[in-house]
């Protein structure tokens, strides 16, 4: 920082004591970097001194200034006593100034003295002071060997103001310090006065307050020889405000009288009382105790009534207080409950949306799509109307027509009937004759039987307008599914044809699954033809369709040719059972069949309701044969039309001859441990302990078992009717 002296000089006064004023002016103060400021050396008392100060505060947050001895003559400065002072200049109000004033012994060892908190830097910085104006601070320096008391002080300094000789203001200068100046102290050899007429002005009660204490004190002074009497009446007096408390005593005001009476005591001339000096003294020295006890007293009730106060404020506080915490509680929870729902709208907000852009794409479709079928109406309108009259006449030609055959059959018709009636004799001949050609064609067919195959195709459709409505158990009665009577040597794909023009699925949608009859009796989906199997070729060795711990007998699936498909069953080869999977996508169209691999199982779902006693089919499902339960739960809610964390019950349908068998299934284990495999049957139900209290059949077991005793019945009366039909025809 760039340091320069101005031009001033010192001047001398011909006083009772010399002072030495030395100014330092610091600009651009608060960019300075460093830790300590020196100013440059001033001569006072033919002697070279200095200023420090530690703009950034020394060890702490005030600021430091110290004045000490220049470097080159703390070796030859002359031991005494000094009268300093430092002083922080208020640029604003020179009488707000900070001023510091020490009495020190400057020598060879102690060099400099100063002030390490001279003021705090949050004050120094404080813009609404005057200590920093335009980033420029002014420091002033004051030394004189004269250590009388009160020759350097506050008012001496902010009363002395050295006009620097350029006349500007501190922000317009560069940094500069000036030549000491030497100015005086009043001497108090030499007073001046001078006498003005004054006009009377009214007494204040500051004045009238001063003037009576100060002729208490001259009357407490003077020498006055008091009377027996008066001591007697100044005891009494004393005594009777002993007797009082401290706090009525301050709060009585009587302490002016008791003044008085020590005085009395302590001063009194009567030869009947002699006190001792050590009397006198405790008198005197009660007199300003009474006092004090009196006030103690007072500041302790004061204090006191303070503090019940402040109690009951903190009572009062901590009351608020709690309130206020109950209620942050409670507004933190509201907050959290309406995140909550701000989420949960904006994830509906979000499924809304994409649903929208979904429906919006699709009408945009729908609209293109339309556009095309509405020309091709035009067209096939314009189309119509040309061969509508043409269609006209030639339906009335086929009209006429047709009326002339029907005419012509007639007769013929007429013409038969006659020569008949000849040749056989009427009505009973031509049923016999028709009951002959029916067993000739069948005989027919039975001796072509080898040439063709019957195939029983069961489909999803059938399996829910059979289960709880014709059937209980099991999945489908075949006798009354869709039959198709094909030729052995017709490739099954050519077969897959012919039921897409039945059913209307496409050929690629289809995929067939060989039935298998079970030990148990039962009869499930087992196995499904792959793309491989149905392209296979007739010579290509075939793989068993029955699981591996059949009887010998199993027969073996070569897909090319329907007549070589065959199924594990006891039944004739002239008929083979199928079942036909078809997936519905969106709109219920037909998808292509999902994979599957040799770990998923296909498995069947039938709903009881036990309020209705109601068992109905609701479906089939794919599961990985590791997997629980547990993980397709939500599926099997939804197949069910219940909510997704509905409690249900799972039982696997094992078999219904000769009794029944359903057990229950531990949704915790796997599919493998509960042994489940392609075709098996899970029947379900909610969970309620209220079933078994208004339900006859609360579980699917006990509702199995009264169809299969009321199945059991049906067939003993059948069989009884039977019998006794036999007895009357013998």
């Amino acid at each position: 920082m760039e340091l320069q002296a101005d031009g001033s000089k010192s001047q001398s006064v011909d006083t009772a004591g010399k002072i030495w004023k030395f100014r330092w002016i610091i600009k651009n103060f608060s960019s300075t970097t460093d830790e300590k400021l020196y100013s440059e050396d001033f001569t006072a008392e033919g002697n070279k001194w200095r200023i420090l100060i530690c703009p950034k505060g020394n060890k702490g947050d005030h600021l430091s200034i110290c004045l000490g001895v220049g470097v080159a003559d703390s070796a030859t400065l002359p031991s005494g006593w000094r009268r300093f002072g430092v002083a922080l200049i208020d640029q604003n109000d020179r009488k707000t100034s900070i001023t510091k004033v020490a009495t020190c012994v400057f020598n060879a060892k102690e060099v400099d003295w100063g002030f390490t908190s001279f003021l705090s830097l949050t004050e120094l910085h404080n813009p609404l002071k005057g200590y920093l104006v335009n980033d420029a601070c002014l420091v002033e320096a004051y030394v004189s060997t004269d250590t009388t008391t009160g020759l350097i002080s506050h008012e001496l300094i902010v009363s002395h103001e050295l006009v620097v000789e350029t006349g500007s203001a501190i922000g317009n200068q560069k940094t500069t310090i000036t030549r000491p100046v030497e100015i005086t102290a009043p001497s108090p050899s030499r007073p001046s006065c001078q006498i003005v007429d004054i006009e009377p002005e009214e007494p204040t009660k500051e004045d009238m307050n001063t003037f009576f204490t100060s002729l208490e004190s001259e009357l407490l002074s003077s020498n006055t020889v008091f009377s027996q009497e008066e001591a007697k009446e100044a005891l009494a007096k004393l005594e009777a405000a002993l007797n009082m408390t401290p706090i009525n005593f301050h709060n009585s005001g009587e302490f002016s009288p008791l003044k008085l009476a020590f005085k009395i005591l302590a001063s009194v001339g009567c030869s009947s009382i002699n006190l001792t000096i050590e009397q006198k003294t405790k008198l005197l020295a009660m007199e300003e105790s009474l006092k004090q006890l009196a006030d103690r007293a007072a500041k302790a009730v004061e204090d006191k009534n303070r503090l019940t106060a402040k109690e009951s404020m903190k009572k009062t506080v901590a009351c608020n207080l709690e309130c206020s915490l109950t209620r942050y509680k409670e507004v933190e929870s509201k907050v959290k409950q309406v995140e909550k729902k701000l989420t949960a709208l904006q994830e509906q907000v979000d499924e809304a949306q994409k649903e929208r852009e979904s429906m919006l794409a699709e009408q945009k479709g729908i609209f293109r799509s339309s556009k095309n079928m509405k020309m091709e109406l035009e067209a096939l309108t314009k189309e119509c109307e040309a061969k509508a009259k043409v269609a006209e006449d030639e339906e009335k030609i086929v009209e006429v027509e047709w009326g002339r055959m029907k005419h012509f059959i007639s007769s013929v018709k007429e013409d038969i009937k006659r020569e008949l009636e000849e040749q056989y004799g009427g009505e009973e001949e031509i049923r016999l004759k028709k009951q002959q050609e029916e067993k000739e064609q069948k005989r027919k067919e039975k001796a072509e039987a080898h040439l063709y195959t019957v195939i029983k195709v069961a489909r999803n459709e059938d399996l829910v307008e059979q289960i709880g409505k014709y059937i209980y158990f099991d999945l489908v009665d075949h006798e009354k599914v869709r039959s198709f009577r094909i030729q052995k040597q017709m490739p099954f794909k050519v077969f897959k044809e012919e039921v897409a023009k039945e059913f209307g699925i496409p050929v690629q949608y289809q995929r067939f699954w060989l039935w298998a009859k079970r030990q148990n009796h039962t009869y499930r989906p087992h196995l499904p033809l792959t793309q491989q199997e149905e392209a296979q070729s007739v010579s290509g060795r075939c793989r068993p369709s029955g699981p591996p711990t059949s009887s010998a007998l199993l027969t073996v699936v070569c897909p090319v040719l329907v007549g070589q498909l065959r199924e594990v069953s006891s039944i004739s080869n002239a008929e083979l059972k199928l079942f036909l999977e078809v997936e519905l996508g969106r709109h219920l169209r037909p998808v292509d069949p999902p994979e599957k691999t040799t770990q998923d199982i296909l498995l069947f779902f039938k709903l009881y309701d036990p309020y209705k006693e109601e068992l109905r089919y609701i479906g089939r499902m794919f599961v990985m044969v590791d997997g629980k339960p547990t993980e397709i739960l939500a599926r099997i809610n939804k197949m069910a039309g219940f909510d997704p964390d509905e409690e249900i019950e799972l039982y696997e349908e094992i078999r219904f001859e000769p009794d029944v068998m359903c057990d229950h299934i531990d949704k915790t284990l796997t599919f493998r441990t509960s042994k489940l495999e392609n075709g098996d049957i899970i029947c379900l139900q909610k969970i309620s302990e209220v079933l078994r209290v208004e339900c006859r059949y609360p579980d699917v077991p006990s509702f199995l078992e009264y169809v299969h005793s009321r199945q059991s019945e049906a067939k003993a009366r059948v069989a009884e009717v039977k019998t006794d039909k036999l007895d009357g025809e013998e």
